[in-house]
């Protein structure tokens, strides 16, 4: 399930950085999805169907059903409303903007449409060939763009330990 970081907030992190410290032996990569080119290739009658279109995102996960957006918004609990389509302040770029973890439903739709609707995007922007996996070594500085990409880790034995030193740079709200 790939979300960006802190699309729940009103302003979520416009980038964060990860750097390894341990790691297991298997698993507990990070992939990362292309959210510029998900857009880019969307079917354009699905495109017009999100065009303008906002979706609620909530920080919920015992609550979250990550099928395709089927849950509502509990009182007290983190949410924020972004555009479908968000657009890149620095370069301009259209990027798809939604995730399976967090997006709940598209406003001002009829649930069943939204839930179809978002089950196509999560669908679509999980492609293999739009995900990068950084398998990581300890030392490893990685660093990304939450505006135009989504990340999601792996698994890993429980039983073995991952460590990694995480900072975010505070974004502005999408548009």
């Amino acid at each position: 399930h790939f979300p960006p970081d802190q699309c729940h907030q009103e302003k979520p992190c416009s980038a964060t950085m990860l750097y390894g410290i341990e790691i297991p032996s298997k698993g507990g990569d990070t992939c990362f999805a292309n959210a510029y080119y998900a857009y880019e290739t969307l079917p354009e009658e699905l495109r017009r169907k999100i065009e303008g279109k906002r979706a609620m995102n909530v920080y919920d996960y015992n609550h979250a059903d990550t099928r395709g957006g089927t849950f509502e918004v509990r009182q007290g609990v983190p949410h924020a409303s972004h555009p479908i389509v968000r657009t890149h302040p620095a370069t301009g770029r259209k990027a798809l903007y939604v995730n399976r973890l967090m997006t709940g439903f598209i406003e001002g739709m009829p649930r069943d449409e939204s839930e179809e609707i978002l089950h196509q995007l999560f669908v679509h922007q999980e492609r293999p060939e739009y995900v990068y996996a950084h398998k990581w070594t300890p030392g490893d500085l990685v660093i990304w763009d939450n505006r135009c990409l989504l990340h999601a880790r792996t698994d890993f034995d429980a039983s073995e330990r991952r460590l990694l030193r995480r900072v975010t740079v505070l974004g502005e709200k999408p548009v």
